[in-house]
């Protein structure tokens, strides 16, 4: 009987360093999970709300029409249509959003109205925390990247019809992330 428990208690010194590895291993695999939901979570939203996207424009705080897609400084504002309404509200089925970074978060905003309130602050989502960098822009058919939006007299550049939007995310012991989404038709 001593000799079966000596050999299980040696059994068990060797075995618990094993375990103890095991546990640490899973503990990573489940945070490597998370991590992956939310990044597809957040790149699905922008999809989604990229998919619906609108030609209204917007008059901003001020009554200055403004472009229904404006990108600039690696942030992306557009009017959308598909806002769901399940109070009943007397508001309009589009919305404006944006996306950007501030202190390494990818922030969702939008407005509740569509043109813009003098004061009026944007309602804002954090979608994913720790992003190390983030750009957005458009593609045209020679593949060439247009990084403003829209397009001033001063650029002076001729492009082409963007065809897609490129978004490239750095997330934080994940890596960087690439997703390009057509341009709807009739948006541009």
């Amino acid at each position: 009987m001593v000799i079966a428990v000596a050999i299980f208690a040696v059994m068990m010194v060797i075995a618990f360093p094993g375990l103890t590895h095991i546990a640490k291993v899973g503990d990573q695999v489940g945070q490597s999970n998370r991590r992956l939901s939310e990044l597809q979570f957040a790149l699905t939203y922008l999809n989604r709300d990229w998919m619906q996207v609108s030609s209204r424009k917007i008059l901003d705080q001020y009554g200055d029409e403004k472009s229904h897609i404006i990108i600039q400084d690696n942030s992306i504002s557009f009017t959308h249509s598909g806002w769901s309404n399940l109070l009943q509200q007397k508001r309009s089925e589009l919305q404006r959003v944006q996306y950007l970074i501030k202190e390494n978060q990818l922030i969702r905003q939008y407005w509740t109205s569509l043109d813009q309130l003098i004061a009026e602050e944007p309602l804002a989502t954090v979608l994913i925390d720790d992003v190390e960098s983030f750009s957005i822009y458009l593609i045209d058919n020679a593949e060439k990247a247009i990084e403003r939006w829209p397009l001033s007299d001063q650029d002076g550049q001729r492009v082409d019809k963007p065809i897609a939007l490129r978004v490239d995310i750095d997330v934080k012991n994940f890596g960087q992330v690439h997703r390009i989404m057509e341009v709807p038709g009739g948006v541009l």
